[in-house]
């Protein structure tokens, strides 16, 4: 990762946690390295430096006490929101708190998890279209680390010829192989296609309603917001959305989340629950894990002439493309936009 792509990303907004997590309690998180905790508040979650400015402990092994986030070291509490020290038990009543306080990030609730990006963030927060808890059953994923660059996870994501060689574990060994030509279209945030694919009859136990041919809607919100709309031949429909998070440095480790929706008519025609689905799609990201940790290079190249590509790749060449022009986009704007911030790009 070069550095203008670090400070892109850094003006990026990641999901950290998931909301039920964080309502539990401190979760411990990193964007790009940067070690950050996120714990509940009465109005939100904060999003804070993850050490205390104490003695450095991990902020994310301490507790809540009294609306505030205790650390386990010593007992200070952190206020939620602005993260300002508002009691050291060691000094006793009546006497005067050290200027302390927690660096905090921007905090935003969407999907189903908390996001924050280090600096003012560059692009809008990503949409996922057609996503509403009010219409859909929803499940979220266990987040989960995963030794590979962000593009490199977004693009497994997307790529139906490995299903068949990948999946056969959940979709079964009747996968169609071939994949039709297709077209990837530019829309306002990032990239838009639609394929239809034959899983065999044998995925979800062999429900045929739902393993066989099927209509695929790919959608990607640059960076590496990514998911698909599923369309059932007899009726129903499904959305599973995956977003990574760069939390080295490098960028060479991400931290994978997602989540899955399905319809009434799923439930009600197909005689397939949320849980089952959520099963269904955990097991399937099991057996990504294994080739995505497993690629050389461990990141996505941007030169589009580092790797063999066939017409089936057309939505991968389309990401890079986009991912490059996101990046002389940056490298124009960004510098202005850091400027009148009054900080560095």
């Amino acid at each position: 990762m070069d550095d203008l792509e670090r400070q892109l990303l850094s003006r990026t907004w990641f999901p950290l946690a998931r909301v039920a997590d964080v309502e539990r309690g401190p979760v411990a998180a990193a964007i790009l390295g940067t070690e950050l905790v996120v714990y509940p508040g009465p109005d939100g979650p904060t999003v804070a430096q993850g050490r205390c400015p104490h003695r450095g402990m991990a902020l994310w092994r301490g507790r809540m006490r009294d609306s505030a986030l205790e650390c386990p070291y010593h007992g200070w509490l952190f206020a939620p929101g602005s993260g300002a020290c508002t009691e050291v038990p060691s000094l006793g009543p009546g006497v005067a708190l050290p200027h302390a306080r927690l660096a905090t990030f921007p905090a935003r609730v969407a999907y189903g998890h908390v996001w924050s990006a280090l600096h003012d963030p560059f692009r809008p927060m990503p949409e996922l279209l057609e996503y509403d808890e009010s219409t859909w059953q929803v499940a979220f994923g266990e987040p989960q680390e995963v030794a590979c660059g962000m593009r490199q996870i977004t693009e497994n994501f997307r790529d139906m010829a490995h299903f068949p060689f990948v999946h056969t574990g959940t979709m079964g060994p009747q996968v169609r192989r071939q994949v039709d030509r297709y077209e990837v279209e530019r829309v306002t945030d990032g990239l838009q296609w639609t394929l239809a694919t034959d899983l065999g009859g044998t995925a979800l136990d062999g429900n045929a309603a739902l393993g066989t041919g099927q209509t695929l809607t790919y959608r990607l919100a640059l960076p590496m917001t990514t998911y698909i709309r599923t369309r059932f031949p007899d009726g129903g429909r499904r959305l599973v959305a995956q977003f990574a998070t760069p939390i080295t440095a490098d960028g060479a480790r991400v931290k994978l989340f997602w989540l899955v929706g399905i319809d009434d008519i799923v439930v009600r025609e197909h005689g397939v629950d949320l849980d089952e689905m959520w099963r269904y799609e955990r097991d399937i990201f099991a057996e990504d894990i294994p080739i995505v940790e497993n690629q050389w290079p461990a990141e996505a190249p941007l030169d589009p002439h580092a790797q063999v590509h066939t017409s089936a790749d057309r939505f991968s060449l389309a990401y890079r493309a986009a991912y490059r022009e996101l990046l002389e986009e940056f490298a124009r704007d960004g510098v202005a936009v850091a400027a009148a911030a009054g900080g560095n790009p």
